[in-house]
């Protein structure tokens, strides 16, 4: 049995998200198996809540795996690894190393299994995207702040009524204060009926997210929710024709202009061209110049750009694309790279 004790107020679904990853284990994209048991007890103090959860026997896809490597599963790794050694373009064998290594506390292997299948499947795989995301998170507790967030809004867009899309984006959401996103998933999440603890716990969260809305901040448990900030969303891949061309390991720039595309950038950020496919979002934080960011314009034109020789600055050869942009609207857009600079 192995019980996780977190504290904090505001932080309480953080908390819960400890308890329940481990329990959670990829289905299909419909799957309703549950854990049996997850949350054993809570205590209010003044400021902070106490979680406690205990370990179940019962797995999202099944029998666990036991925790300590025993000879037999070492030699199952060992053999699995091999075969993919032959047969890399093996996706299944790639989400069973990811999902084995996960259940031995071994993330970030996990991540890296996943990865693999994430690739190969050019990210529409549900299960590898979840998969990644989740050992991410585990592996590195900033992700879930980053690309572990960014998978899990993939996964919903994969699969709007998986469990675990559902319960991480809620959870994701709910740390940005975007709590009528965190509401949407979880209430989503309670309609699949989950078992009665853990539909108690998302049903008393919902009403905390009610009540502060319509109470001012003194007397709600949750601060107030801010208004949306500006918000750019591009799904950037590249062209079936180009992918042969895209350089490994080339740095990846996406950035957003104002109107057409004319002068700075108004916001950048980097990546790298092995995460493609992927969901990139900018915000005022990006924003190269201070005081100058996306709430600046209401119409940009975002650009992806494989830099070959490194250079943010357009080169020949790089390989580009480019789409519209309506701010306000907030809406993830499709963004191909489908050029090459002269």
């Amino acid at each position: 049995m192995t019980t996780f004790a977190i504290l904090g107020a505001v932080m309480v679904l953080a908390a819960l998200a400890l308890v329940l990853v481990p329990l959670m284990r990829a289905g299909s994209p419909g799957a309703r198996r549950w854990p049996a048991a997850l949350i054993a007890a809570a205590a209010l103090p003044v400021l902070a809540f106490v979680l406690y959860g205990v370990w179940s026997n019962w797995r999202w896809d099944g029998e666990p795996l036991h925790e300590s490597t025993s000879p037999a599963i070492a030699q199952m790794l060992t053999s699995l690894e091999t075969k993919l050694e032959s047969n890399p373009t093996d996706v299944n064998g790639w989400l069973l190393l990811g999902r084995s290594y996960f259940h031995l506390n071994r993330f970030s292997e996990a991540a890296d299994a996943y990865q693999q299948a994430y690739t190969l499947t050019q990210g529409r795989d549900v299960e590898a995207v979840l998969g990644l995301g989740e050992a991410l998170a585990f592996a590195d507790e900033r992700m879930l702040t980053s690309r572990s967030a960014e998978l899990f809004e993939r996964a919903v867009e994969l699969a709007p009524h998986h469990p675990k899309a559902l319960w991480y984006s809620g959870l994701v959401a709910y740390q940005a204060q975007r709590f009528d996103i965190a509401r949407q998933r979880w209430s989503a999440l309670v309609a699949l009926d989950p078992p009665a603890e853990v539909k108690q716990v998302l049903q008393t969260k919902i009403a905390e997210i009610d009540a502060a809305a319509g109470a001012s901040p003194a007397e709600s448990q949750l601060p107030a929710a801010p208004a949306p900030a500006p918000l750019v969303r591009v799904r950037v891949a590249v062209a079936p024709e180009l992918a042969s061309k895209v350089p490994t390991g080339a740095p990846l720039f996406v950035m957003v202009r104002a109107g057409e595309g004319g002068g700075p950038p108004l916001a950048a950020t980097r990546r790298a061209s092995d995460e493609l496919p992927l969901l990139v979002e900018l915000t005022d934080r990006d924003a190269m110049i201070a005081g100058r960011g996306i709430s600046s314009a209401s119409q940009v034109t975002v650009v992806a750009r494989v830099a070959r020789t490194g250079d943010p600055r357009a080169q020949s050869g790089d390989l580009e694309g480019q789409v519209g942009y309506d701010v306000g609207a907030g809406q993830t857009v499709d963004l191909i790279i489908n050029s090459i600079v002269p």
